[in-house]
């Protein structure tokens, strides 16, 4: 689980949020490029998802776990270099942000989630809670690490640091650790094939509730895939020095950690989406709060109730998939849906961006972002009861 946590930290559709607001600046500074269109970038990464949901979920399924994502990683390596070799063409800036997407897709969510949903069923939510925490352990540290590698020599060096951290310290403990297939990654013993009841995917399609999970969690993820990448400039334009304005996405990440894990095992014993809501709409109200004039501490909490709601999502979207419809077809239904989380992320830093340009102000994306957050919510709550059995779910 632990090697989990770790991978979380380079998901294509997570880490290209989590960095890209720091190189706003410096990519301003450089070539001239609006906010609106250096976001654009996400849309060629996280948008992109679309298409690397289902890859992954193809790649399991052809080469095995394992494999698919250790193609991944050096995937995103390579991609992350490439993002550091840019010059003055904004093509070039999109097509490294998207080949992170597609060359790096074996090392999605959609895998490591797959992995996790295998081997655990009674604590299934923590156990998702705590292996995808992973992505707060990003937003924590890769802020960190660009501008560890600004302060040495610019931003170019920021993305090989993001690169060198894939493929020198991730691939390696995945190599070693990742269970080869039929075998456990500690001792060679056959891993248990674990019961795998549940919808098949074409079934799975007709039902209303795939709809409405998918469409909750777009608007989830509208809200919080604008805000994150726009937030260190929007901290900057309240007058925050870029220092706090880090330490704000450190305070996001630490919630995101801590969100998922309570969430998580939350989740194990409480219906999952009466859980959602009371992360979502407190969140809702931190929008809010960070469209006013207020100080650091209000803005850290604002974050933090944020950051309460990203992490509660990925391990949420898994555990839906595994109780409402099984986990027959587990890592293609993930897929799909993930083309919903890919999307919504994906098209946000855009808009977002381009309000700002178009306003010169972030007040509106915060409170549209308020709006989709409460909208998830009911999305969710109107999922119904759990099945008693997956098979049955299309009966509903």
């Amino acid at each position: 689980m632990l090697l989990t946590v770790i991978g979380i930290t380079c998901v294509p559709t997570t880490l290209p949020v989590y960095m890209i607001g720091l190189f706003v600046a410096p990519l301003q500074a450089d070539f001239g490029w609006s906010r609106g269109t250096i976001q654009g970038a996400i849309l060629c990464s996280t948008g992109l998802g679309l298409a690397g949901g289902p890859i992954a979920g193809w790649l399991v399924q052809r080469i095995g776990l394992r494999r698919a994502i250790l193609s991944g990683l050096i995937g995103m390596a390579c991609a992350l270099a490439l993002a550091a070799t840019i010059s003055g063409s904004l093509w070039h800036l999109y097509l490294a942000y998207a080949l992170i997407a597609l060359i790096g897709a074996g090392t999605s969510a959609v895998t490591w989630s797959c992995l996790i949903a295998e081997r655990f069923a009674a604590s299934r939510g923590l156990a998702l809670g705590i292996a995808l925490s992973g992505s707060g352990l990003s937003a924590v540290l890769m802020p960190r690490l660009v501008m560890l590698g600004m302060e040495w020599g610019g931003w170019r060096i920021g993305y090989l640091l993001l690169a060198a951290f894939a493929l020198l310290i991730i691939l390696p403990l995945c190599a070693l650790m990742l269970p080869r297939e039929g075998q456990r990654a500690s001792g060679g013993t056959t891993v248990p094939v674990p019961a795998r009841s549940g919808l098949p995917l074409t079934a799975v399609l007709r039902d209303r509730r795939f709809w409405l999970i998918g469409t909750s969690t777009a608007a989830i993820y509208l809200a919080v895939g604008g805000l994150i990448p726009n937030l260190v400039p929007a901290l900057g334009d309240r007058g925050l020095p870029l220092a706090e304005a880090v330490t704000i996405m450190g305070i996001l990440g630490g919630a995101i950690i801590a969100g998922r894990i309570i969430v998580g095992l939350l989740i194990d014993h409480v219906w999952a989406p009466l859980i959602a809501t009371s992360i979502l709409l407190p969140a809702a109200g931190a929008c809010l709060l960070m469209a006013s004039d207020a100080g650091f501490a209000a803005y850290a909490v604002a974050a933090a109730l944020l950051g309460a709601a990203t992490g509660m999502e990925f391990d949420m979207l898994g555990f839906l998939v595994a109780r409402y419809f099984g986990l027959a077809d587990f890592v293609r239904i993930y897929g799909r849906l993930y083309m919903f989380v890919a999307a919504a992320a994906g098209t946000a830093p855009l808009a977002y961006g381009a309000l700002y340009d178009h306003l010169r102000s972030y007040d509106i994306a915060f409170t549209l972002s308020a709006l989709l957050l409460a909208g998830g919510a009911a999305g969710l709550l109107a999922l119904g009861r759990y099945p008693v059995d997956p098979i049955k779910a299309n009966a509903a």
